[in-house]
């Protein structure tokens, strides 16, 4: 309503992939955004003058865990 943070889905995705590091087409994404109350956080994140911190941070860093290991293939 009035007054109101907007919330868009690009600042779900983007809290997604900065904060927890999920995927937005993961499949526990849409678990995570309901249970963890993510849209309250970017809502507060927004107020505080913070969101655009946090995203930029996340985005600098590692995409995704599984980018912190090197996957070899053993010699048969």
């Amino acid at each position: 309503m009035f007054g109101d943070v907007p919330v868009t889905f690009e600042d779900v995705d983007a809290w997604l992939i900065a904060v927890p590091r999920i995927e937005p087409s993961s499949p526990r994404a849409a678990w995570y955004v309901r249970h963890w109350n993510v849209v309250e956080k970017i809502k507060a994140a927004k107020l505080r003058g913070d969101f655009e911190t946090i995203v930029r941070r996340g985005a600098e860093a590692a995409p995704f865990w599984w980018s912190r290991f090197q996957w070899t293939r053993q010699a048969v």
